[in-house]
C-alpha cells in the first residue's frame, strides 16, 4: 500500500568520500571530506499511474527510460518518448509521448511496442526493464529489455514505435557459472574514448548465493558485449543485501553510478572513466522525498534546457508507478 505524505522541497548534497574505492557497498562518509552540492530538487510528481493506462495487465510499471525524439527523428509523435513496462507476466514495453518532460504523458495506442512473444525469435513469460539509446551511426534507436530474467535482449527502430528484434545482448553464462539472472540493463556511450569500446552497460546479475550485484559490459557496436569479470557494485551492510537498476549520470564533469538498494533508496557513487568506483556512496533519493511510497528505484536522470529531471520507479515492486523530481525554480 502507498502511504500518503506531503512532498517537501529537498536539497540534495552529495559527499564524495576519499575512502571506499573498489567494488564494496555504500560507506559511511565523513562530512569533512570533499562536498559537491547537487541541485535543489522540487517536490516529486506522479508521471505514470498504471490505472490510467489502456495497457495495464498487472497494475504496475517499472524502469522508466527517456528518449529525446525531437532531437533525432524527422517526424516525432512528440518531443519526448518515455518507455516503461509492467514487470509481472506478461510484461510488455509501453510507449508514452509528451511535448515536455513535465508532461502530460499520453500513451501511444495499440498496446506494447515489444511483447513477450515475438516468433520466431523468442516466446517468454514476460519482457520488461526497457532502456533506449540512439545510435547516430545508423540512425536507429536501440531498445534493451529482459525476458526471461536470464537474458537481456535488444531490438532496433527507425521511429521509436516499430521495432525489429536484434538478438541477445547479455545472458547468464557471460557473467560466470554462478549467475542465475542477467537483467535490468542501462546502456550509454562509453566515457573513456581510449577504451576501444563505443558503448557500456550496467546490468544486474543474481547468483546462486541470491545476492544481486551490478556488473559492467562493454561493446563496440551495441550488439555484441564483453562482460567484465568483477562486479562494479557489491551490496554493502546498509543496502539490504541487493543492488540493482544502475545507470550512469554525469554531473559537473563527474561521473556517477546511480542505483537502488533493497531497502528502497537510490544511491550515487562516483566512478572514473573506467566505470569503477573512486569513492563511497551516499543516498541520492530517499522514499520520503517521493509521493506516498516506501521505495524508490531504477533512476533515470535527464537534462533539458539546463533543468535536471530524475525519473524513477516508485512504490513496492508489485505496486509501482513512475514519478519524477526536477530542479527547483
Amino acid at each position: 500500500m502507498r502511504r500518503r505524505r506531503s512532498p517537501a522541497l529537498v536539497a540534495l548534497v552529495l559527499v564524495l568520500s576519499a575512502c571506499g574505492a573498489g567494488t564494496g557497498g555504500a560507506t559511511q562518509v565523513d562530512p569533512a571530506d570533499e562536498v559537491r552540492a547537487l541541485p535543489r530538487l522540487g517536490a516529486a510528481e506522479v508521471v505514470v499511474e498504471p490505472d490510467g493506462l489502456d495497457y495495464s495487465p498487472t497494475g504496475e510499471v517499472v524502469f522508466p527510460s527517456l528518449f529525446h525524439a525531437g532531437e533525432h527523428l524527422a517526424e516525432p509523435l512528440g518531443e519526448w518518448y518515455l518507455y516503461t513496462a509492467p514487470h509481472e507476466v506478461p510484461g510488455g514495453v509501453v510507449l508514452l509521448v509528451a511535448d515536455t518532460l513535465d508532461g502530460p504523458w499520453v500513451e501511444h495506442p495499440g498496446g506494447p511496442v515489444v511483447s513477450a512473444s515475438s516468433p520466431p525469435h523468442f516466446d517468454v513469460s514476460h519482457v520488461s526493464s526497457p532502456d533506449v539509446v540512439w545510435h547516430d551511426e545508423t540512425s536507429e534507436l536501440f531498445l534493451y529489455f529482459h525476458g526471461e530474467n536470464s537474458t537481456t535482449r535488444y531490438a532496433t527502430s527507425r521511429d521509436g514505435v516499430s521495432f525489429t528484434y536484434g538478438g541477445e545482448a547479455v545472458w547468464n553464462s557471460l557473467g560466470g557459472e554462478e549467475v542465475t539472472e542477467s537483467s535490468y540493463a542501462r546502456v550509454f556511450e562509453h566515457p573513456d574514448p581510449s577504451s576501444g569500446f563505443r558503448w557500456a552497460m550496467f546490468y544486474m546479475t543474481n547468483s546462486r548465493d541470491d545476492v544481486r550485484r551490478i556488473r559492467l559490459a562493454e561493446s563496440i557496436d551495441g550488439r555484441s558485449w564483453v562482460v567484465d569479470e568483477e562486479p562494479v557494485i557489491e551490496p554493502g551492510p546498509g543496502d539490504g543485501g541487493n543492488v540493482s537498476g544502475a545507470n550512469l549520470w554525469t554531473w559537473r564533469g563527474q561521473h556517477f553510478v546511480v542505483y537502488h538498494t533493497a531497502n528502497g533508496r537510490i544511491m550515487a557513487r562516483p566512478v572514473g572513466v573506467d566505470l569503477r568506483p573512486t569513492s563511497g556512496a551516499v543516498v541520492l533519493l530517499d522514499p520520503d522525498q517521493a509521493v506516498d511510497v516506501d521505495r524508490v528505484a531504477a533512476p533515470e536522470p535527464v537534462e533539458d534546457g539546463g533543468v535536471l529531471y530524475l525519473f524513477f520507479e516508485a512504490g513496492d515492486r508489485l505496486d509501482a508507478q513512475i514519478q519524477s523530481v526536477r530542479t527547483a525554480p
